[in-house]
């Protein structure tokens, strides 16, 4: 399956989740979530990078990161393979601890980037672990309501845009009050075509395993959705059309997919199919 796109840019903030191998825990005790957290903010601090938010429930976690000059997805494979041999070697086990890559976005928006601080801080509230968002020990609201965190000291802490005034208190409280019904739906990448056209034309440069495809030839995009529809009685013209029922979508992601392992970007996948690159994104980031 074609993962999110990877463009890392110097200064960007991005939406950071993991989640535990096979959906088990990540962290079995306080210790657990205090060596996590202070692996991660060690190495962006000295990166020149920050966190900007944070939830860490048990078995996943969502981050809100600013990334400095290195690439961030170094920084998290830094900090989750330290923390897998730590984690390990605490319970004498081997093995990976997080479930493949990373799920990383870019945040190019201001609406976005709000409502991703609401859905961070909510995380605890909508699984109904508590009543109240600041009940929640593991998250960064004591940032945001200006109270001291009695379990961790973070070096690279940054508050986010719009969140870093004398306003900070009444902005955070009206995030988290708009919940999940303002999160902006099929927003995976959030920007402008130009904005998507530019990340795309940096993401072709050095890429060995996309200009191999490329070179030995693809397949037709009709032909990997056609040889796919053949046996579910579907019609490459519904799966470009705009139906939203399960197995229509089901089976256009699948063919989405296939289509990424061909070496297609997002781009030319989002045209075929006649929707907008962060939704075809979107579809392959979890």
């Amino acid at each position: 399956m074609g993962y999110i796109v990877r463009e890392y840019v110097t200064g960007y903030w991005y939406h950071v989740y993991t989640r535990g191998q096979r959906r088990e825990p990540l962290f079995f005790s306080p210790g657990d979530r205090v060596r996590y957290l202070s692996l991660l903010d060690q190495e962006l601090y000295r990166r020149g990078g920050n966190i900007g938010s944070f939830t860490l429930m048990t078995n996943h976690v969502h981050l809100l990161l600013r990334m400095g000059k290195t690439p961030l997805g170094d920084i998290l494979q830094f900090a989750h393979s330290q923390y897998a041999k730590d984690f390990n070697a605490r319970r004498g086990t081997v093995g990976h601890v997080t479930q493949g890559r990373p799920g990383v976005k870019i945040v190019l928006d201001d609406a976005y980037l709000w409502a991703l601080v609401g859905y961070l801080h909510r995380n605890a509230l909508e699984a109904r672990i508590v009543k109240r968002v600041t009940d929640y020990k593991w998250s960064s609201w004591y940032w945001f309501e200006g109270q001291k965190c009695d379990w961790i000291k973070l070096k690279s802490w940054r508050f986010p845009p719009g969140f870093d005034g004398r306003k900070t208190r009444t902005a955070f409280r009206n995030a988290v009050d708009r919940g999940e019904h303002d999160w902006p739906e099929g927003r995976g990448f959030v920007g402008t075509q130009d904005q998507w056209d530019m990340l795309e034309r940096r993401r072709q440069v050095g890429r060995p395993a996309q200009k191999y495809k490329e070179r030995r030839g693809r397949r037709e995009m009709a032909e990997i959705a056609a040889d796919l529809v053949k046996a579910t009685g579907l019609t490459i013209q519904e799966l470009q059309g705009p139906s939203r029922k399960r197995d229509v979508s089901s089976v256009r992601h699948r063919v989405m997919a296939l289509m990424f392992e061909e070496g297609y970007g997002a781009s030319e996948i989002a045209r075929w199919f006649g929707r907008t690159p962060g939704i075809v994104s979107k579809t392959h980031g979890s």
